[in-house]
């Protein structure tokens, strides 16, 4: 008989459970209720036999959220099923319920038999699946020093340390078995904190928890997980791949709803014996590194490996050399259009030739950045007399898809090229960046004119632009356009304009926006300058103008 407590501030709420399910047809009984969490925890310590929690989320003392965190962190403890009660719809809870442990989440206004009797048949089917009532923990815990052993495993010479391998399969096989091993690497799409690894981590375990795996969950480094794993109980290489892939497929699921982490999975072979898993865990590595050409949200099974084609990595890296020369010639001439189909005709051929090799590919890539460094050399500049951002060969590495790599190395050739034909000292171009977007902004002043429209017509980002204003000119874009209207509406005033007839023509919405912002440039109303220039009193609705600007600058 499976036990259950029920922790809940409501006494009626933890009535209404004792009558609303026929217990017993479940093989389950109510053992325990709690008030609130603290009292919940100290009967859960007491016990160690609670095989499931129906527990409520907002309680006095310590919440449901605290109590779940309170029992992962209690290594001794028993761990029953955790089902959360709210009377709330809010995904915040639902989420750090599920990276806490939850096995399944129940709104209170849903709370009848229809509804929670799959819900807790369901949490009585994993339990049977992980054994029996008064042991919930047949998959091996991972104790102290399993990175270490997982880590030989990927660094260990096998060929001149035969005994040490040997010493870590025979224990890592102690704790897996020897039937159906299969390794998984686990791609992250951006880099997991050390709070956000451990819920990552936790989120595999229990998925492989529920599909009754032996198994071991080891993080390599921020990018990357492996699952070392076992399925002693098939014998078909079909049903085993198909539960492997289910259970991946839940945590590929549960990591991008509640954690926004997307993953790509490499999976190996399906091996028997002792010796394999060092073969094993680089097989998955190898695989899952094609989401460097593939992207993210895939699986990699050994038959998406790539086979090299005729030509060598030697032969294509020469060829690719020799196109990397003729791009960094082409920079330096003045036509932007030719190195960029340059640029793309060697892309797409480092893509067609090189995807089965990302290490290869970064290689290249590298060889590439030190001929633009060569370039950079011959225009006595370094990398950081282009750049605001770090050195670019480390710059490289914080990249983990090939497009997104390419579009930087695109964007890094199209700094230089403008640096050498826009920028640099030696130029002698007609007009340079800052000079182009001023002669627009002159040109279109009396427009809705803004930053991202210049810059786009110049050629070069908002931010690019941005900052090279206020190192050529003195001041930022907004700043240069609303003193050139202004300096315009002098003029204007001058000639005898009316204040109401000027806002059209220099680029402002309507008269008062015009007067207050002139008013914040000059220190005086546009009426008061003209009565300076002794153009005499505006006509009456100038007047209006003028008080609707002192009533909105109050």
């Amino acid at each position: 008989m499976y036990k259950v407590m029920i922790v809940d501030d409501e006494p009626l709420v933890r009535m209404t459970m004792h009558q609303m399910i026929v217990w017993k047809e479940l093989d389950m009984e109510i053992v325990a209720e709690a008030n609130d969490g603290l009292e919940a925890l100290a009967i859960l310590q007491a016990r160690n036999d609670i095989d499931i929690l129906l527990l409520d989320i907002q309680m006095p003392k310590m919440n449901g959220i605290e109590l779940l965190g309170a029992i992962q962190s209690l290594d001794a403890m028993k761990k029953p099923i955790p089902i959360i009660l709210s009377a709330y719809r809010d995904f915040s809870y639902v989420r750090e319920a599920f990276l806490l442990g939850a096995f399944d989440y129940i709104v209170k206004v849903d709370m009848d038999e229809e509804y929670m009797l799959p819900v807790l048949q369901k949490a009585r089917q994993k339990l049977e699946k992980l054994g029996a009532s008064n042991d919930s923990q047949v998959i091996h815990e991972e104790k102290v020093g399993t990175d270490k052993v997982i880590a030989g495993l990927l660094t260990l010479d096998i060929q001149s340390n035969v005994m040490a391998y040997a010493r870590i399969v025979s224990e890592v096989c102690n704790w897996l078995g020897e039937i159906n091993q299969v390794a998984v690497a686990v791609s992250l799409s951006s880099p997991a904190e050390m709070t956000s690894k451990k819920a990552i981590k936790q989120t595999i375990k229990a998925e492989m928890d529920s599909a009754v795996f032996k198994h071991i969950v080891y993080d390599e480094n921020p990018n990357e997980i492996f699952i070392l794993l076992t399925v002693p109980q098939l014998r078909s290489e079909i049903m085993i791949r198909e539960r492997i892939h289910a259970a991946l497929s839940l945590i590929k699921t549960r990591l991008e709803q509640y954690m926004n982490i997307r993953v790509a999975m490499g999976i190996s072979d399906i091996v028997d014996g002792r010796k394999h898993w060092q073969r094993l865990m680089n097989q998955a590595r190898g695989l899952v590194s094609l989401s460097f050409f593939e992207g993210y949200d895939k699986f990699f099974y050994p038959e998406s490996e790539i086979k090299l084609g005729k030509e060598t990595s030697a032969d294509l890296r020469i060829k690719l050399k020799a196109k990397s020369m003729e791009i960094v010639r082409l920079l330096q001439q003045e036509y932007e259009v030719q190195w960029e189909l340059e640029f793309d005709r060697s892309v797409k051929l480092l893509k067609e030739k090189a995807r089965w090799d990302v290490h290869e590919t970064r290689l290249i890539l590298i060889d590439f950045l030190w001929e633009l460094g060569a370039l950079l050399y011959t225009q006595d500049v370094r990398w950081g007399g282009v750049f605001d951002h770090c050195h670019p060969f480390e710059q490289l590495k914080e990249f983990h898809t090939f497009e997104d790599t390419i579009v930087w190395i695109k964007q890094v050739c199209s700094d230089i090229y403008r640096y050498i034909h826009e920028l640099s000292p030696k130029t002698n171009a007609p007009y340079s960046i800052v000079e182009k977007a001023k002669e627009f902004i002159h040109q279109h002043y009396c427009e809705e004119l803004s930053l991202n429209m210049v810059s786009q017509w110049v050629g070069v980002s908002e931010n690019y632009l941005s900052r090279l204003f206020m190192k050529n000119v003195g001041e930022s874009f907004v700043q240069y356009l609303t003193n050139l209207r202004i300096e315009e509406s002098k003029r204007l005033l001058k000639k005898g304009y009316k204040i109401i007839d000027l806002s059209e023509k220099i680029g402002y919405v309507n008269a008062e926006h015009f007067s207050r912002v002139f008013k914040k440039v000059t220190g005086v109303s546009p009426k008061v300058y003209k009565e300076r220039l002794g153009l005499g009193t505006e006509v009456k609705t100038d007047r209006i103008v003028e008080k609707h600007c002192e009533i909105g600058d109050v």
